[in-house]
C-alpha cells in the first residue's frame, strides 16, 4: 500500500535497511533505493513515493537540499532525516522543512519503525478524509441541479410573496382612506347642520373629524413604511435599528431594542425573514392591538437565531392567520424555523416568537 525511498551515499547502509527491516508489517509494499540526491529525484519522478528516508551529509546534493526540492514539487511526501551528527543547525533546518522526524545514526530499527508507523497511520487518515471529500463532492454535484431548482423555486416564491404583500398593503391603504373619508364626511355634514343651528356640538363634531384624519394619516405612514425595502448593503442589526428609529418617529411608539449577535448577520434570506417579521409585528401591534410600547429581543442561543417581539396592545385573540402572518410563517418555515404568535398574561399583551436554525 505504501512505498518508501531510502537515500544514502553509503550503498551498504541503504541495502541493509531495505532488506533487513520487516517493512511488510507496516503495509509497505515497495522499497526503493537511491545513492544520491539526484538519483532520488529521478526515482520520485517515476514512482509514487509516500515516505522519503534520507541521510543529510551526501556529496553534490545534501539531504536537506533534497527535502527542500521534494517539499516544493511533491508536498504530500513525508520525510525522515538521518544523520551521524547531533547538530542543532541540522535539526533547526529539518523543522523549517517540515521533516516528520530527525534521527541520529546509528538508528535502531524500533525507533525508525515507530516513526514509520506514525506516518502510515497519518497517511491512511488523510486518504480516508480525501475519499470522504470525494464522496461528498460527488454527492453535491449529483444534487446540484435539484438544489438549483429548489433555490429558484424559493426565490420565485419569495418574489411572489413580496408582490402579494405589497398588494395587501395597497388594499389596506385603500380601506383606511375610504373608511376615514366616509366617516369624516358624515361628521362634517353633521357639524354643518349643527353649526347652522348654532349648536355647540358642531365644534365637537369637527374635532372628531380632525382626530379621524390624524389617525388615518398615522395608519397610512405605518403602511407605507412597511412597503419600503431594507438597505441590502447593511447587516441585519443595522437594518432593524434603522427601521425602529423611523417607526418610533412616524408612529409615535417606543421600542425597547435588545440585539445581541456575536457576528453580523448578512445572509439575505435570514435578513428578509427577521426584517419583515419586525415590520409585520409592529404594524399589526399598532393597527390591531393599539400598542404603544414594544420590546424586541434578538440573539443566538443553542445554534438558533431567536427573535421575540412583545407589545402592550390588546392580546392576540384569534387562531386564524391573516395574509401577512401567513406569509411570515411560510418564510420562517422555508428556513426550517418555527413561529408562534400568542397572547401574554404577565405582562398583558401580544408576543411573537421566531426561532431559525443557524
Amino acid at each position: 500500500m505504501f512505498s518508501i525511498l531510502i537515500v544514502d551515499d553509503h550503498k551498504h547502509l541503504v541495502e541493509s535497511m531495505a532488506t533487513t527491516i520487516p517493512w511488510e508489517n507496516f503495509e509497505v509494499t515497495h522499497v526503493y533505493q537511491a545513492y544520491s540526491g539526484q538519483q532520488a529525484l529521478e526515482l520520485i519522478n517515476r514512482h509514487h513515493i509516500h515516505i522519503l528516508i534520507t541521510d543529510i551529509r551526501m556529496p553534490v546534493m545534501s539531504g536537506l537540499e533534497l527535502i527542500e526540492q521534494v517539499r516544493t514539487r511533491w508536498p504530500a511526501i513525508d520525510c525522515i532525516l538521518l544523520t551521524g551528527y547531533a547538530d542543532f543547525q541540522y535539526a533547526k533546518r529539518a523543522v523549517e522543512l517540515q521533516a516528520v522526524n530527525y534521527l541520529i545514526k546509528p538508528v535502531r530499527d524500533e525507533e525508525l519503525l515507530l516513526s514509520i508507523s506514525k506516518i502510515t497511520e497519518q497517511q491512511k487518515q488523510r486518504l480516508r478524509e480525501q475519499a470522504e471529500l470525494e464522496r461528498t463532492k460527488e454527492a453535491l454535484e449529483h444534487q446540484l441541479p435539484q438544489l438549483k431548482a429548489e433555490l429558484l423555486a424559493a426565490r420565485t416564491h419569495a418574489e411572489q410573496s413580496v408582490i402579494e404583500e405589497r398588494n395587501r398593503i395597497v388594499h389596506d391603504i385603500h380601506d383606511i382612506v375610504g373608511h376615514t373619508l366616509t366617516a369624516t364626511l358624515v361628521q362634517i355634514e353633521a357639524a354643518r347642520q349643527l353649526i347652522i343651528r348654532n349648536d355647540e356640538k358642531g365644534l365637537y363634531r369637527l374635532e372628531q373629524s380632525q382626530q379621524l384624519i390624524r389617525k388615518s394619516l398615522d395608519d397610512i405612514r405605518v403602511a407605507v413604511r412597511v412597503m419600503k425595502q431594507p438597505d441590502e448593503e447593511a447587516d441585519l442589526e443595522s437594518q432593524l435599528r434603522r427601521f425602529i428609529q423611523e417607526a418610533e418617529q412616524t408612529a409615535d411608539i417606543t421600542v425597547n431594542c435588545m440585539i445581541d449577535l456575536p457576528v453580523p448577520v448578512t445572509d439575505p434570506f435570514y435578513m428578509k425573514v427577521i426584517y419583515h417579521a419586525l415590520q409585520e409585528g409592529i404594524t399589526n401591534g399598532i393597527r390591531h392591538g393599539n400598542g404603544h410600547y414594544f420590546q424586541l429581543r434578538l440573539h443566538i442561543q443553542d445554534e438558533e437565531l431567536r427573535f421575540s417581539l412583545w407589545n402592550d396592545g390588546r392580546p392576540y385573540d384569534t387562531t386564524e392567520m391573516g395574509f401577512g402572518l401567513t406569509g411570515m410563517y411560510e418564510r420562517v418555515k422555508q428556513l426550517g424555523g418555527t413561529l408562534l404568535l400568542t397572547a401574554s398574561a404577565d405582562p398583558i399583551g401580544t408576543l411573537l416568537l421566531i426561532r431559525i436554525p443557524v
